[in-house]
């Protein structure tokens, strides 16, 4: 809603900063009327070239040209007030405080003049001061409702509810009850522990508009809040009664079913009103953002769900954040092609949002379309150049497709692009870079590019597994890999990559006790979509060397890792050969 004194102070600031209401300038030409003729027009060429210097924000040569003025007549108020503002403007405070001060003892009943002063006094939270000036312009101007409006907001914020329940009592005195001053005095009772004052003016509020829906349901919300869902019931059925499209009252219904443990109706009561014409578009998708993910998870309402989401989406085709929801609903379903066409279109309208082009890349890279991931960041580089993101999918796509020195070159490129907080990115490019170097067979630039990626953040898990395993492979610095591949498994202790590198260099140090922990740990947090390839080939290993006992299942522990398309010739050669000499 909006406040009637922050329109007023909205006013008043523009005022502050743009033109010179021309009652100012009148009240100026007034004061200089006891001057000589020459001095008058002196006086005025000034006073004029500094509002034209002030309306150009040229407010330095504004300064010095209404010092002018005041050099001819030190007790014109307008060259008073006009100076304060544009030392107000300039971040000078004190000396704009002065003159506006000097500008009211001048002329105490001129209202701008006092505005001006209040309003520097509230900027600075100097609320005492700002109480008292307030006050006294109440005495010159008993009628104004704006004077009520400031003194009901300067008391709030000295914590004197009852004052400022009074100043709205006077302002409605003036201009009636109306939600804006009710809604503040029912919070103010809320803050001075008097809730059935509170009540009492909203009860007040509905008698003036008995027509009035919103109001009927308000009260029903204020029984919800002091525990009462009975009473609030009943007003929401009374209210459907008469209004059955009325979306405000569903939106409440939803909370009461919500706190009745009903979430089935809860979410009924959500899309009914998302259907309803009353609420806009804006209020539809705060609404649908708080619903969103219990809406998509409900596998009993999949269909109604998704008939919501076109209904919206044909009534508000623009609205990219409905075709984001709409993506969403699609991605818990795996229909990951339809939630591209939403992200597409989602493109079409807005080209420059980079969270979208970010999740068309991820839901790309997730189903390992890795030619669209290159066309997709080539198309982000477009939209919206200089972000070293893009060039690190870009570089991930290139690298999967073994393009591998197309992927070093995209790496060396987006460096220059990643900004001083972006560290997390820096310490993943030169990971990924060291990946590129260590499948050409770089080992020595691999192993330095994973100890810059660890310098820059010490704390990335997957460069430590990377660069581990890799060790490992190489039997080299095994100690190391060993430290860096446990810190892996106390940060993520159930990710099966990071177990299985564990026990591999455990392996490697014929550690075969521990290795087999680990791997059988690896094995039973393997997630069903992952290739359980080389980690059985890792298993079976560990078991041949584990001792005699353990042959018979490594031979049927390899057999099971080529026959899930790990079909080596290594592999091949231990099933054949029945392992291998210890």
């Amino acid at each position: 809603m909006h406040k009637k004194y922050y329109l007023f102070l909205f006013v008043l600031f523009t005022f502050l900063s743009c033109s010179t209401p021309k009652k100012l300038v009148e009240a100026s030409v007034a004061n200089k009327i006891q001057l000589p003729e020459s001095a008058r027009r002196q006086f005025d060429y000034y006073f004029y070239e500094g509002l034209k210097q002030k309306d150009n924000q040229q407010y330095d040569q504004a300064i010095e040209t209404f010092r002018l003025c005041l050099a001819i007549d030190s007790l014109d108020a307008g060259a008073q007030s006009e100076l304060g503002l544009m030392y107000s403007a300039m971040g000078f405070d004190g000396p704009a405080l002065q003159c506006l001060e000097k500008a009211v003892r001048i002329d105490p009943s001129n209202w701008w003049y006092n505005a001006q002063l209040i309003s520097m006094y509230s900027d600075a939270k100097n609320w005492k001061r700002a109480i008292e000036l307030t006050n006294n312009l109440q005495k010159l101007y008993p009628d104004k409702d704006d004077v009520y409006s400031m003194l009901a907001t300067f008391y709030k914020q000295t914590r004197e509810y009852d004052k400022a329940i009074a100043a709205y009592d006077h302002l409605e005195s003036l201009v009636g009850i109306n939600e804006t001053t009710t809604f503040e005095k029912f919070q103010l009772y809320i803050l001075s522990n008097k809730p059935q004052k509170g009540v009492a003016e909203i009860d007040k509020l509905v008698n003036k508009f008995p027509t009035e829906s919103r109001y009927k349901v308000l009260r029903g919300d204020i029984f919800m809040q002091q525990k009462m869902p009975e009473k609030a019931y009943e007003i929401y059925q009374n209210v459907l009664k008469d209004d059955p499209q009325n979306a405000y009252v569903y939106v409440s219904l939803s909370e009461y079913y919500k706190s009745t443990n009903q979430p089935d109706k809860a979410i009924e009561s959500i899309v009914n009103a998302l259907k309803t014409e009353q609420l806009d578009v804006d209020t539809k998708v705060d609404i649908l953002g708080q619903y969103v993910e219990r809406l998509v998870q409900d596998s009993t309402k999949f269909v109604e769900t998704e008939s919501l989401f076109k209904l919206l989406i044909d009534r508000y085709p623009l609205e990219e954040k409905v075709h984001g929801y709409y993506a969403t609903f699609l991605l818990y379903q795996k229909r990951n092609t339809e939630a591209i066409a939403e992200f597409e279109t989602m493109l079409n309208i807005n080209p420059k949002n980079e969270q979208t082009w970010m999740k068309l890349i991820q839901v790309n890279t997730m189903d390992k379309k890795f030619s669209q991931v290159l066309t997709v960041t080539k198309r982000a580089m477009e939209s919206l150049p200089k972000l070293a993101i893009w060039y690190f999918y870009k570089g991930i796509a290139q690298f999967q497709l073994e393009d591998y020195k197309g992927a070093l070159d995209t790496y060396k490129a987006g460096l220059p692009l990643i900004t001083k907080d972006q560290t997390a990115l820096q310490s993943d490019f030169y990971a990924q870079i060291a990946d590129i170097y260590y499948k050409q067979q770089m080992k020595d630039s691999a192993f330095a590019a994973y100890d810059k990626a660890l310098a820059i953040n010490p704390v990335n898990v997957m460069v430590m597994n990377n660069y581990a395993y890799y060790l490992s492979l190489e039997k080299t610095d095994l100690k190391k890999a060993e430290r860096m591949s446990a810190k892996t498994i106390e940060v993520e202790p159930k990710n099966s990559t990071y177990l299985d590198t564990y026990a591999w260099i455990l392996y490697q140090e014929a550690n075969y006790f521990l290795a087999k922990f680990h791997i059988e740990r690896a094995i039973d947090n393997l997630p069903k979509d992952e290739d359980p390839g080389i980690i059985l080939e890792h298993y079976g290993d560990i078991l041949w060397m584990s001792g005699a006992e353990n042959e018979a299942k490594a031979l049927e522990v390899w057999q099971k890792s080529y026959d899930s398309g790990n079909k080596t010739e290594e592999l091949k050669q231990k099933i054949t050969n029945k392992g291998w000499k210890r």
